[in-house]
């Protein structure tokens, strides 16, 4: 069965049935064909992995079973606990990727600062070395930020997945103890369309392989700059 089959036959169900929140769940096993598909997937495998279009539908329109009031209640204790921990959790995944946006910024603004030569302002302090020594490290430090970037922009996208599938998961229990029908469950790696995965990889390597490049040529060029390995000695950086 394709995607527009499974769905048209899982709309149909759900109209049938008069599900009221049919449009959002339609939505959500979009993103999910969509999900699975950039994973590699093909629609026939996810649409058999799914199940029968109507077994979903009657999910949704069941009714609670009796009873079912208890375990809500020991359900939304445990996860007011977790939602605890969780939170936690997301504020120190927060505060590491403002550590790395800082990075970025620190790299990027090193790097100028090395190409446009203003160590020799009163105001800015730089180790000693030839213009062209620095503005190869400057070169590299530029391509570090860039890969930086890269990592940082796969970083919150995974953060908002996180978010997205803790979500979920809250969604899915408390419908499991009323009684109701689960959606799929959200994987936590980020999602990125094909194209834009192949982008981000290729964007990443490249810079990658400019900053090693340019980080092995700024320490030949020191070295043979100051005539020696340890150029930091010879040039005095680290004396007071």
């Amino acid at each position: 069965m394709t995607k527009r089959e499974f769905m048209t036959l899982l709309s149909d169900e759900l109209r049938k049935r008069k599900i009221t929140d049919t449009e959002d769940i339609i939505e959500e096993y979009e993103q999910h064909f969509a999900f699975k598909l950039a994973d590699g997937f093909s629609e026939e495998e996810i649409a058999a992995r799914l199940g029968d279009p109507a077994d979903i539908a009657a999910q949704f329109n069941s009714a609670p079973q009796p009873g079912a009031k208890p375990s809500a209640v020991t359900t939304w204790l445990w996860l007011v606990w977790s939602d605890l921990f969780f939170g936690i959790f997301a504020v120190l995944l927060l505060s590491f990727g403002i550590v790395l946006a800082a990075c970025v910024l620190s790299f990027g603004v090193t790097g100028v600062c090395l190409i446009a030569d203003i160590s020799r302002l009163p105001f800015v302090t730089f180790p000693e070395m030839p213009y062209w020594c620095g503005a190869i490290l400057g070169i590299s430090l530029l391509a570090l930020c860039t890969l930086s970037v890269a990592g940082c922009i796969w970083y919150f996208a995974f953060y908002r997945q996180i978010f997205r599938s803790y979500g979920r998961f809250h969604r899915n229990a408390l419908a499991s103890a009323k009684g109701e029908a689960s959606l799929p469950a959200l994987p936590v790696s980020p999602r990125f369309s094909a194209k834009n995965r192949r982008r981000l990889r290729s964007f990443a390597l490249i810079s990658l392989a400019l900053f090693v490049v340019c980080f092995v040529l700024s320490f030949i060029a020191c070295c043979l700059s100051a005539g020696s390995l340890q150029f930091w000695h010879t040039w005095g950086w680290f004396m007071n």
